[in-house]
C-alpha cells in the first residue's frame, strides 16, 4: 500500500472516530436541554415526550408505548415518585425497565410495600415470567397506602381515563378498572398483538 493509501485510510478513520464523538456530545446537549432522551433499537417499543400535562397544566415527562396504530401515553413522571433522578432521568429509567418487562410478558402494573425500607411503597411490573412476585419499576416517595394508591392514579391517568389510548378490535374506548380494593392495572388492553404472546412458551 502506497503511503497516499495509508493516509487516505487514517484520515477516514480519524473522521470516524470523531463523527461518533461529536453525535455523543450532541446527544448530551439534547439531553441537558430537556428534549426527549431516545430508546435505541428498532423493536424499542417505549420512549419518552414532554407532554401536556391535563391536570396541573404546563408539559410533564411521560412514558409512551408504541403500538401497531401508533403511540400512547401510558406514565406521567409525577412529582411523588421518589429518587433523586430528574424527571427526565426517571421516564428513561423507566422506560427501558418496560422495555425489559415488555419481553418478559408485560401483564399489570401494581403498588406494594418496599420490604426494605419502612413506609415505603413501589410501583411494580408482573409479568409472565415474574410469577407471584412483582418487579420493581420505580421507587415512590415515602408515604402511606392511600398516597401510594394516589401517586398509582395520578401516574397511569391516561390509561385510566382512556386518553389518548387506542380502540379495541370492538371499537370500545380500552380502559382499565384500579381502585384500591382492586389496586391493579390489567396492561393487556393497551399491548401490541406481539407483546401479548411475549414471555410465553409461544412467543419468538
Amino acid at each position: 500500500m502506497t503511503n497516499g493509501g495509508k493516509f487516505w485510510n487514517v484520515t477516514h478513520a480519524t473522521i470516524g472516530v470523531f463523527g461518533v464523538l461529536a453525535a455523543v456530545v450532541g446527544a448530551a446537549i439534547a439531553y441537558t436541554q430537556g428534549w426527549p432522551p431516545l430508546l435505541f433499537g428498532k423493536d424499542a417499543r417505549f420512549s419518552c415526550q414532554l407532554r401536556p400535562d391535563t391536570q396541573r397544566g404546563g408539559e410533564v415527562w411521560t412514558v409512551m408505548y408504541r403500538h401497531d396504530k401508533g403511540q400512547q401515553p401510558w406514565l406521567k413522571m409525577v412529582t411523588t415518585l421518589g429518587g433523586d433522578f430528574t424527571p427526565a432521568k426517571r421516564c428513561e429509567i423507566i422506560s427501558e425497565r418496560l422495555e425489559g418487562f415488555r419481553k418478559d410478558g408485560l401483564i399489570r402494573l401494581g403498588y406494594r410495600g418496599d420490604p426494605n425500607t419502612p413506609k415505603q411503597y413501589v410501583i411494580c411490573a408482573k409479568t409472565k415470567l415474574s410469577g407471584d412476585s412483582c418487579p420493581l419499576l420505580v421507587t415512590l416517595k415515602p408515604g402511606s397506602d392511600t398516597e401510594a394508591y394516589n401517586a398509582m392514579r395520578d401516574m397511569t391517568e391516561n390509561l385510566l381515563s382512556g386518553t389518548g389510548v387506542y380502540q379495541n378490535s370492538e371499537g370500545k374506548l380500552a380502559t382499565s378498572k384500579f381502585s384500591q380494593d382492586s389496586p391493579e392495572i390489567d396492561l393487556s388492553p393497551f399491548l401490541a398483538e406481539a407483546d401479548l404472546v411475549a414471555g410465553s412458551n409461544s412467543a419468538k
